[in-house]
């Protein structure tokens, strides 16, 4: 694999790894205390929103890396709204894992990480241009902001909330 690729898989799994360190031992009841944003989503709610992107966009690259335009399931596409699209899309996403258990949603987080890394590596049957920094391959693979803008999120309620 291209050490571009490797770099974008590393730093995803530290991204995800501090995510993880700041979910770790939360108790039930904080896991579940809506307080993020507008719809007032909990942590597993945003939990739920992280693995759902990230299944997603590994769909899309495997598009990608097939050859083919890449979508995400289940994403509408408004090109009036794109927020309001996004925002559809994160409230079924929350909607659809409401009734998961913790462990079941970690599996849920983990399994989307390792078709998304899996996705990734296999962006390296393109040529290098293809997935370079501004490409929509490179979008779709370097998610650690993803991660890392939760993760702050997390931060800065634990410390509100002195846990």
């Amino acid at each position: 694999m291209s050490d571009a690729l490797e770099a974008i898989v590393e730093e995803n799994a530290q991204a995800r790894a501090e995510l993880l360190e700041a979910i770790d031992a939360l108790s039930a009841e904080h896991r579940l205390a809506g307080w993020f944003g507008p719809a007032a989503w909990s942590v597993q709610d945003v939990i739920a929103h992280i693995a759902r992107w990230q299944q997603g966009w590994s769909t899309a690259l495997s598009q990608i890396a097939q050859g083919e335009r890449p979508s995400v399931p289940d994403y509408t596409p408004n090109a009036n709204d794109p927020d309001a699209a996004d925002a559809a899309y994160n409230a079924a996403s929350v909607a659809q894992a409401r009734d998961l258990g913790w462990e079941q949603l970690l599996a849920a987080l983990g399994g989307g990480r390792d078709l998304h890394d899996a996705a990734v590596r296999g962006l390296d049957v393109l040529d290098a241009d293809r997935y370079a920094e501004g490409r929509s391959a490179y979008r779709l693979a370097a998610v650690a902001g993803h991660d890392r803008e939760h993760l702050a999120a997390i931060l800065a309620w634990r410390r509100e909330q002195g846990i």
